[in-house]
């Protein structure tokens, strides 16, 4: 309810009325109640007391507690209707015909509490029946006077103001809080059921995809595999922002904490944009500093959330055909490495009041960002960015593009820095060629080729590098190697190839890289001449890869490969006894799929109640237990609990697998008694790395007792 702001509040209010009575009963004689306010000691004061009362308009109230007569003034009783003239009234009458019946008992049970307690004044909430029959809300403020020689009082005098606004307008508040909070939890409650509906069958397609890695496959079908693998985690990246709309409101999302390889994150991003890429016709390109390190330890998954969308607001929103990414270090210690991150665009840029606006909502972190040009979802990353100790900024021009700047704080992962550090000269001196017509894809390439210690040469297209190689093999200055994008206009990098390796001139032919942001089934389904080519590279390059495929054209084995994050070599669940927990038939698939190919032994049951029976029926039977959570017959809440409280292996490893993924269920389950939380879509390292921890910690406990 609004209200002007020289209107006082309801506090300032009941300060207002404690003055007046106070100044009120100072000025009265100590009298008969009644006729002593009719008649005033003086005519001065008596005027003085009653232009106060007009200014009030707050109503005064005279109640002698000995003959039971209540004296109300005229502001009393036009309170509630009943004109401009003042009167008595017997107790009875005065609480029958002004109050509404629970209200009188309770004055009445109030006053009584007050004198009993010997207090000398008391305040209180009640309600008046107008005389149209509606009803004023009031607070009281009374004191006792004249005692008897028993120190009881005599008289009781009050103020009493109409707050009926006041009360009204909380009552609005309140009930526009309680439609807010159904609204919230229909929400949240719709947030989670579509999480589930959509992770099942997500579950279904990354897992399967996970299995059809293992089986043979044509260098096609892979392909496709891949593109299906990209699909689905672009649609699990929506369904995850989504839900952390959510879980903002509480600030509960949980960063996790794991060692990752920087490299494949952004080749991941990439592998986001692949489709939308080519179908817009637009060039994401990687810049990715000489001193970068490779591995880090923190959430992966949040940093490639935060990148993709601000990748997606520039191709979205600023109509440029170019976005650049940029990585580098911006400090580093033994405790953290500080990372930062630009993404930047070459489109039409933000006019100073957008831009203005941007920069608010990121300062005063408001969740409100979708009606800022590209601002949804800017709240996001501005806490992800938050949480992992960071800082976010924007800078714009128009016709200039814009920039957002990020920094986020790594720990240092214990696999290393770079890949190929042991031997940087192990490429020295070779001569290569960069063939690309984008300017600032190029000095990036021939960047990172220098970083490595080879000489580069530039191109900016195919009929350029057809001429100088054919000098250079005139010269006796042959290039060793030539990186060549595919996209160029006029003559593209596989038909570039393919009238090099056709060129006489050219005594002796480089190796032929082609590289793109593309899939390589996209290009060698329209042009199938790949054997023109030596090896394919998909951006972003850095030196580690462009090593690494180096040597494998060579026919060199590299050692250089990205090593296991687990040490212990997929060996730890080899013969462990798996009790899978599933009701839906794909996901048990999938499930056994995966832990059969780590070695496990697992043993199926369709809802909570099959598993506690098999449980029962041998207790030492298994190692440890995937608990899905909605089942038929018996949940797996119910289930776990059930295990906990009962006789049959209590302390039993307990792992929650589950399409939910809202923000309470993590600590619901663990509420229940689980030892871990998984939700789907399952990735096996995930699967394998979560089971072990189970198992090594039920060890641990096992060994003391």
């Amino acid at each position: 309810m609004t209200k002007d702001s020289d209107t006082p509040s309801l506090h300032e209010r009941i300060q207002q009325l404690e003055a007046e009575l106070n100044h009120l009963l100072e000025a009265q004689p100590q009298t008969q109640p009644g006729s002593e306010l009719r008649q005033p000691a003086s005519s001065v004061q008596a005027t003085r007391l009653q232009y106060a009362m007009e200014a009030s308009r707050d109503g005064l109230w005279d109640w002698d507690l000995q003959t039971g007569v209540v004296y109300c003034n005229h502001n009393y009783l036009r309170l509630i209707g009943y004109g401009d003239r003042e009167s008595s009234f017997p107790l009875k009458t005065f609480l029958a015909r002004f109050f509404l019946p629970e209200d009188a008992r309770k004055a009445h049970e109030l006053v009584n509490a007050a004198l009993d307690a010997g207090e000398d004044s008391f305040s209180f909430e009640l309600r008046l029946r107008h005389k149209d029959g509606h009803v004023v809300w009031t607070y009281c403020r009374a004191r006792f006077f004249e005692p008897d020689a028993r120190g009881r009082a005599q008289r009781c005098v009050g103020l009493s103001a109409d707050i009926t606004d006041f009360v009204r307008a909380q009552e609005q508040l309140l009930a526009a809080k309680s439609q807010a909070d159904l609204a919230n939890k229909t929400k949240s409650e719709f947030l989670a059921r579509m999480s589930h509906e959509i992770r099942t069958p997500l579950n279904a397609i990354v897992g399967l995809g996970h299995l059809l890695q293992d089986t043979e496959l044509t260098c096609k079908q892979r392909g496709y595999l891949d593109s299906i693998n990209a699909a689905s985690d672009s649609l699990l990246h929506i369904v995850n922002q989504l839900l952390d709309f959510s879980k903002l409101e509480t600030g509960k999302i949980i960063l996790e904490h794991a060692h990752f390889d920087l490299e494949l994150v952004l080749e991941r991003v990439s592998r986001l944009f692949e489709v939308s890429a080519f179908q817009r016709d637009v060039e994401i390109i990687y810049d990715m500093a000489r001193d970068l390190p490779r591995f880090f330890r923190g959430d992966a998954q949040r940093l490639t959330q935060i990148l993709s969308h601000l990748i997606s607001n520039a191709l979205e929103h600023s109509g440029s055909k170019r976005v650049l990414v940029k990585v580098e270090v911006a400090h580093s210690d033994q405790a953290a490495v500080r990372m930062k991150f630009t993404v930047k665009d070459f489109g039409t840029g933000l006019c100073p009041d957008e831009l203005k606006r941007l920069r608010h909502l990121l300062t005063c972190k408001s969740e409100q960002t979708a009606d800022a040009p590209a601002g949804f979802g800017l709240s996001i990353c501005q806490h992800l960015v938050a949480l992992m100790n960071g800082d976010i900024h924007i800078d714009s021009e128009l016709g200039q593009g814009s920039s957002v700047r990020f920094t986020v704080e790594f720990e240092h992962s214990h696999i290393g820095s770079r890949v190929f550090q042991d031997e940087p000269h192990r490429f020295e001196s070779l001569r290569a060629l960069i063939v690309d017509d984008n300017l600032l894809a190029r000095d990036i390439l021939c960047n990172t080729v220098e970083g490595m210690r080879m000489i580069a040469s530039t191109a900016q297209g195919a009929d350029e590098a057809l001429a100088m190689l054919r000098q250079a093999a005139a010269e006796g200055k042959h290039y060793d190697l030539v990186l060549m994008d595919y996209k160029m206009p006029r003559v593209n990098g596989l038909e570039a190839a393919a009238q090099i390796k056709a060129d006489q001139s050219i005594t002796r032919t480089p190796y032929l890289f082609l590289i793109s942001s593309y899939h390589r089934d996209e290009i060698f389904d329209r042009h199938p001449r790949a054997d023109v080519i030596d090896a394919f590279l998909s951006k972003p390059i850095s030196e580690s890869r462009l090593f690494d495929a180096l040597a494998q054209v060579l026919n060199e084995k590299t050692k250089y490969t990205v090593p296991a994050l687990d040490s212990d070599k997929n060996t730890a669940l080899v013969g462990v006894r798996v009790l899978l927990v599933e009701d839906n038939k794909v996901n048990q698939l999938v499930a056994s799929g995966m832990l059969g190919r780590f070695g496990a032994l697992v043993t199926l049951a369709e809802h909570g109640r099959q598993a506690i029976d098999l449980l029962r029926a041998d207790p030492d039977g298994f190692d440890v237990i995937l608990m899905d959570l909605e089942m038929p017959e018996l949940d797996g809440f119910a289930a776990t609990r059930e295990i906990r409280n009962g006789n049959c292996r209590a302390n039993i490893p307990i792992l929650a697998l589950t399409a939910q993924a809202m923000r309470d269920d993590r600590t619901r389950c663990m509420e229940a008694g689980m030892n871990g939380y998984l939700s789907k879509p399952i990735r096996p390292t995930l699967l394998y790395r979560e089971i072990a921890r189970c198992l090594d910690a039920s060890a641990i406990c096992d060994d003391e007792d």
